[in-house]
């Protein structure tokens, strides 16, 4: 919790100036579409930093909750505000990453979906001396992409990590051209080769 809270007032002072361009938008939305932006100002400014991250690692400004697919039609749709944003508020009470949400929604409903989204987030890591296994998460029913993915295991175990390398297994070759544009945008180094099976990609984080 401590490592999380240390990365969270990171990113939060990283991101406090573009983060102002996401608050614009986001309002402008919500103002059009009845929406409301969550409440919690710690779960709107983590989404925004977040946001802030994959328009400067990715060059768009994709969904805060998904790394780029690959798939064109589908990364086109995760663009933030999402397709999907409508049919998950039916589902949810909000949109998947409870950024957006009904101008009415309550705050023990807020509370409930961004509850939610943490615990899909929050679920233990497969890291085992210096070597992090990312298969195997659920799928998203919509989009066909893990939760968490990649870049959030990744994320999540770099807040705190000691080593020097940080071994990652993923299953789609597009996730390690995702961790070579993660790697390129903190200063890390990072090579992959294909195994039978899997990718095994190498983070060098310290000289």
């Amino acid at each position: 919790m401590i490592n999380m809270m240390i990365g969270f007032f990171k990113d939060y002072f990283k991101y406090k100036e573009p983060a102002k361009k996401q608050q614009r938008w986001m309002e402008k939305y919500c103002e059009q579409n009845g929406y409301t932006i969550n409440p919690s100002w710690m779960m709107a400014t983590n989404l925004k930093s977040n946001l802030c991250e994959m328009e400067e690692t990715f060059g768009k400004r994709y969904c805060p909750c998904f790394e780029p697919s690959g798939d064109k039609e589908l990364d086109k749709k995760m663009m933030c505000p999402c397709d999907y944003v409508e049919d998950e508020i039916k589902e949810y009470g909000t949109c998947h990453c409870a950024l957006f949400g009904p101008a009415d929604l309550s705050k023990a409903e807020w509370k409930a979906s961004s509850k939610r989204l943490m615990e899909e987030y929050q679920v233990p890591k497969n890291l085992k001396n210096g070597v992090l296994d990312t298969r195997g998460m659920p799928l998203d029913h919509r989009r066909g992409l893990p939760v968490p993915d990649m870049m959030h295991q990744v994320k999540a175990v770099l807040n705190g990590y000691k080593g020097n390398t940080l071994i990652v297994i993923v299953e789609r070759e597009q996730e390690a051209l995702n961790l070579e544009k993660i790697a390129q945008y903190r200063g890390y180094r990072c090579s992959w080769e294909q195994k039978d099976g899997f990718i095994e990609a190498e983070l060098i984080l310290r000289a």
